[in-house]
């Protein structure tokens, strides 16, 4: 027999108890292929010395995982743009995911054990997570395969030691309310986003920090908590236009530009008007707030730029850099001055 003959992919099949064709997915990262399929395959490659032809699509960039949440929205789609700016500026691939549910059972899904495994198999250098919460044995996982996280904007409560980048939202709910107060609006309504949202939670802050310097009092009735969509904010919507007329607000702070739009709709569906009758102020600047009729005023995030400062920090640290672990990434924010805000009647 021939020592010196070339190990082929056939071998590597024949090792790892598998089909020629399910090694070649192994080695080229196909998602129809398990993990457990995957590892067999490398560890044959290992034993055997497997080295891929010189024209293999083995041959790729390295790759940064990216999760979110939700990827139809306006504010992802913002994001994950600076993203991949930022990865084809410096040579790295970015696979997309999200956290679906239900969960399909036949693949491994974002955040499950087997996931992570997929990962450390595959050679990802780092983790960039958007608004999606991660527990602690999610964190313990990421750790102990050695992989760099990055969470923009998250939610739940963050674990210490953790790179996280998001903007200067609590100056933003107040920039927000104050250009409110300055017009001479007193009763402010916040639609806020989700209670375990820490950017949510800071534009509230904001929000009622900017009622006390003003000596402003708080209502409850009208501030209200939920997802940041356009369904929540019609409802809130459809809400505070319920209460009788002296108790209800003149203007609304939004803590999204999307759920700003939701109250739009319940105010046209009320037979009112923008900015006659009601102000309003969203958050984030994303390209809705200017086709908006009439154009959204908002608190402009670098939504772009969070995406291009997550993909550089795992860049760095691939290269060299310890992450940023002490204190949160914080880009400033700016109120952006339409059309959708007015002095009360």
């Amino acid at each position: 027999m021939d020592t010196q003959r070339r190990v082929t992919l056939d071998d590597v099949a024949a090792a790892a108890g598998v089909s020629k064709s399910a090694a070649s997915k192994a080695l080229n990262n196909r998602a129809d292929v398990s993990a457990v399929t995957k590892e067999r395959v490398l560890e044959a490659c290992k034993d055997l010395g497997y080295v891929r032809p010189e024209n293999a699509l083995s041959r790729t960039y390295p790759a940064i995982a990216v999760v979110s949440d939700d990827l139809a929205t306006a504010y992802t789609i913002e994001v994950l743009k600076g993203a991949a700016t930022a990865a084809l500026n410096t040579g790295v691939a970015i696979m997309t995911s999200y956290t679906p549910k239900p969960a399909p059972r036949d693949y491994p899904v974002p955040f499950e054990p087997e996931w992570f495994t997929l990962l450390k198999s595959t050679d990802y250098i780092g983790l960039i997570v958007l608004t999606s919460p991660l527990t602690h044995e999610q964190h313990l996982s990421a750790q102990r395969i050695g992989l760099p996280v990055v969470l923009i904007d998250p939610s739940g409560n963050q674990e210490r030691g953790v790179a996280s980048i998001g903007a200067t939202n609590w100056n933003g709910g107040l920039e927000a309310t104050e250009y409110l107060i300055g017009l001479g609006h007193e009763r402010i309504a916040h639609i806020g986003g989700p209670r375990d949202s820490v950017p949510a939670r800071e534009r509230h802050q904001g929000y009622l920090s900017a009622l006390q310097m003003h000596s402003l009092p708080t209502d409850d009735t009208l501030v209200s908590s939920g997802p940041f969509t356009y369904d929540n904010g019609l409802r809130q919507g459809r809400m505070l236009l319920s209460l009788p007329e002296s108790k209800r607000p003149t203007a609304v702070f939004a803590a999204s530009d999307t759920t700003a739009l939701g109250f739009y709709e319940a105010v046209r569906e009320a037979g009112l008007r923008i900015p006659e009758d009601f102000s309003v102020v969203g958050f984030d600047d994303t390209d809705m707030a200017g086709w908006a009729a009439p154009r959204l005023t908002t608190v402009r995030q670098p939504l772009f730029r969070m995406g291009q400062e997550a993909v550089r920090m795992i860049v760095d640290n691939h290269r060299g850099r310890p992450l940023l672990t002490t204190t949160p990434v914080r880009l400033s924010t700016r109120l952006v001055i339409r059309d959708s805000a007015t002095a009360p009647r």
